[in-house]
């Protein structure tokens, strides 16, 4: 159902309505202190989004990919730090949802109730944007797998109940759920960072932990193509998302700035470099946006060409947060770069969002393959 006056799903501007009532006055005070409380935890899971990656037969809300797109943009705005809980906990839902054993799609309903949380495990130290470069190893043991290595910038791995873990075994890279409180796991705080510093990064070692043969998610060989794969094409989605909310957010801000300043006896909106400035923003954050539905759309029909879409959004958002966020800060002033600022935090924010979920010179590079896949198969004739 919709709302009678937007059109949108009543579910979605339910969470519009909370993000304003609840979320905007804590997220401020989590950006502050560098660190999400647990309480976002059930006002998610109550708003439906935990659950909403989760199919409704196994206790999810079962939004579409364009819907819940939206909330993280939503979040974006509000705290990028806060809406990596969104990328991470749905990665890792999604992930269960198909390719979990019975045993593993049976805990999605706690996930979705807001009763766990879950954190993807796949960086580490030398194994970035290169994946296949995983030291993490799982040995086969009677009865289950045995797990030595060490998972580094873990978003919420802080708070997470269960890790989604991926290792290098004698058959081919795997993917295991593990549990915070099995033997053999430590979690400690990840060194501060200067963007999303209230994400709860974490470090996870992994001492010869051993975890039951239901816990492998698929099989041996194709975790990094396909289980990895699918879930980094979704999380650049979402990121794509919250990079979108952000830099609206900043470009609200250059508004607010530009409109009520006044320098050399004229409003600071009236001088024509800053026009520019304001024009050049407001063209990438709506190409941005709509980029980034396009995305949702293509993965809700099942496009055949999704992790194109999805790359070109990843792309687009992550500079259009970027540069919203230096105009903002520019036309700031020293006011801007005042430490701990909300607008010398986003600045710090945006800069991340170039990195996570893939730099933004490997998704140049994966965008490019995409491009030329796609001229080929739609290709009618032209220069060879």
């Amino acid at each position: 159902m919709s709302g009678p006056a937007t059109g949108e799903p009543e579910h979605l501007a339910a969470f519009e309505a909370l993000a304003a009532d609840k979320l905007a006055p804590l997220a401020e005070d989590w950006e502050r202190a560098g660190a999400v409380s647990r309480e976002i935890v059930p006002l998610l899971a109550g708003a439906g989004l935990l659950g909403a990656l989760v199919p409704t037969a196994s206790g999810g809300t079962g939004w579409s990919h364009r819907d819940y797109g939206e909330a993280n943009r939503v979040l974006g705005a509000l705290s990028p730090s806060a809406q990596s809980l969104l990328t991470v906990h749905g990665m890792v839902t999604q992930a269960l949802a198909r390719w979990g054993s019975a045993p593993l799609r049976a805990l999605l309903p706690r996930f979705a109730g807001g009763h766990a949380v879950a954190a993807f495990a796949l960086s580490e130290a030398d194994a970035g944007s290169d994946v296949r470069q995983l030291a993490s190893t799982a040995e086969q043991v009677d009865g289950g797998w045995r797990l030595t290595g060490v998972k580094r910038w873990i978003s919420f791995g802080q708070l997470a109940d269960f890790f989604l873990v991926f290792a290098r075994t004698a058959a081919g890279d795997a993917a295991f759920l593990v549990r915070r409180d099995d033997r053999g796991v430590t979690v400690s705080p990840e060194a501060r960072t200067a963007g999303l510093r209230a994400a709860r990064l974490a470090v996870l070692e992994l001492d010869g932990c051993t975890v039951p043969g239901a816990r492998l998610v698929g099989r041996p060989g194709f975790a990094l193509t396909q289980i990895g794969g699918r879930a980094l094409t979704y999380g650049r989605l979402w990121v794509a998302f919250g990079a979108v909310g952000l830099a609206e957010s900043c470009h609200r801000a250059t508004l607010e700035r530009i409109t009520t300043q006044s320098r050399f006896g004229q409003p600071l909106k009236d001088f024509q470099l800053v026009r520019g400035l304001v024009s050049d923003t407001e063209l990438a954050v709506r190409s941005a946006r709509l980029l980034a539905r396009q995305a949702a759309t293509a993965s809700d029909t099942a496009s055949q060409w999704l992790m194109d879409e999805v790359l070109a959004a990843k792309l687009a958002a992550s500079r259009a947060a970027t540069l919203a966020a230096g105009v903002c800060a520019q036309l700031h002033g020293a006011q801007g770069l005042v430490e701990d600022s909300p607008v010398q935090r986003r600045l710090a924010d945006a800069r991340v969002m170039e990195i996570i979920e893939g730099n933004t010179q490997l998704v140049q590079d994966l965008l490019a393959d995409q491009t030329i896949a796609r001229w080929r198969a739609t290709s009618r004739g032209g220069v060879q």
